[in-house]
Formats: structure tokens, sequence, C-alpha cells
């Protein structure tokens, strides 16, 4: 029995419904989701700092995750808005800087500039795996 191809198989329902292809198009701006944009912000954050630091993050791996997959540590006040996850040795996992997306735009809808707030996110964080001042790094400042 030969079966027809996914793109001849029949899309539609025996009345005529279903789906007949995208509800919107690739080229619209809905097509791309909030997480899609957000992911997309801090990349070019980090893209710039890239530029900007040079070899000093080479070291570290970036993961943008929806929230924090455990409770905060002890020592963290709230919600945590990101990690740094240090480089172990004997496995030798590169370090790791991680973004919670859900929680820091929550914060940063509380903001009066939420861009420049996801900014200064991204640059703690850096600053902090590189134990340097975030005033030193930013390259907004500088």
């Amino acid at each position: 029995m030969n079966l027809p191809s996914r793109s001849q198989a029949k899309r539609r329902d025996r009345h005529g419904r279903g789906f007949r292809g995208p509800v919107i198009p690739p080229s619209a701006p809905a097509w791309r989701t909030r997480a899609d944009i957000f992911d997309d912000i801090i990349a070019w954050d980090i893209g710039t700092y890239h530029r900007h630091l040079g070899k000093k993050l080479e070291r570290y791996d970036f993961a943008v995750l929806d929230v924090p997959q455990n409770d905060p540590a002890p020592w963290e006040d709230g919600v945590p808005l990101g990690r740094v996850l240090p480089f172990e040795r004997p496995s030798k996992v590169r370090a790791r800087i991680l973004f919670y997306r859900m929680p820091i735009l929550e914060a940063a809808r509380k903001q009066p500039h939420p861009r420049l707030f996801i900014h200064q996110v991204v640059t703690n964080h850096i600053a902090t795996a590189l134990g340097e001042d975030p005033e030193d790094i930013d390259y907004l400042i500088n």
C-alpha cells in the first residue's frame, strides 16, 4: 500500500475545515515569539561584550532558561535573574552564565527603561563572572 507523501496528503477534514497554511506569514512581526525576541536581545548584548572584552569571555558559555530550575540559594534574595556557574576543573566543564527570561521580564516591567534594565542584568552577571566592577566593563559607559 502506497501512502501519499505528507505534502500531498489532505490537510482538511471531510467537511473542508482545517489548516490551510500558517496563520501568520514568516515576514509578519508576530511570527517571532516573545521568547525569541528576548533571546535576540541577550544574544546581541553578549555579542557586543565579546567584541568589547575580547578573549576574556572565551571560557564562558551563555544560556537563557525560562525560569530557575530549583529554589534560590539561601544567600539569594527572592527569585534570581541569573546565575554564574564556575568552571569545573575535573570534568572540564566550561563556566556558564545563565539568564532567566521570566524573572528578568517581570522585573523589567517595573522599570522605566526595560531594555536598559536587561542590559544592566547582562552586565552585572558578566562582571561577576570576570570578578570585575560592572562600570569597568560596560560598553555603554566606556
